[in-house]
């Protein structure tokens, strides 16, 4: 998010010098900064018919699923770990709840994540199956998020570990939430 902040700054900075670098015209054109996107905390609409979502079998079964999610994506890498992509008909925010809510009711473990305006992830391990994951949700509209997941069985990667997930549990925190 970061190397998008100071690209835009970058961007509005030369269009300012530019902008001051006109001969004899008198007009100068201000820039407009592009549109912000708002999300809201208020909850959005539930779907009048529940959709039924058929998941990867590499997604872990007894992993919480969030309602009425589209699959989009599903791939394995050369070293085990699979990636599924979907959207959900929810905000930011409630997918961030349904993750804290969910997850350590179903046994797995959150660390500490990272959360911005319009992107939160958290890592997670399951102790029991030996399972180590990662969740990134980003809002690409008011009541739309695209998740991103990213499974791993700690045994089956070749070299114990995988650049994408952490190789040992999460760090405790004394936060309950994983979202920094």
């Amino acid at each position: 998010m970061l190397h998008r902040a100071g690209a835009f700054a970058a961007a509005v900075t030369v269009a300012v010098l530019a902008g001051g670098c006109t001969s004899g015209s008198g007009k100068q054109a201000v820039p407009t900064p592009p549109p912000q996107r708002t999300f809201s905390a208020s909850p959005c609409p539930t779907p009048s018919v529940a959709k039924r979502t058929q998941w990867p079998a590499a997604v872990p079964a007894d992993l919480p699923k969030p309602p009425n999610a589209t699959v989009t994506e599903n791939t394995t890498t050369s070293d085990g770990v699979h990636i599924t992509k979907f959207t959900t008909p929810m905000s930011l925010r409630e997918s961030v709840l349904f993750v804290v809510g969910k997850l350590p009711k179903a046994g797995y473990v959150l660390g500490r994540g990272d959360a911005e305006v319009t992107e939160a992830d958290a890592p997670f391990v399951h102790n029991s199956t030996d399972t180590r994951g990662l969740v990134r949700m980003l809002a690409t509209q008011p009541c739309t998020t695209l998740w991103l997941l990213a499974t791993v069985k700690a045994n089956s990667s070749p070299t114990g570990g995988s650049p994408l997930l952490p190789t040992h549990s999460p760090s405790g925190s004394p936060s309950p939430l994983p979202f920094g």
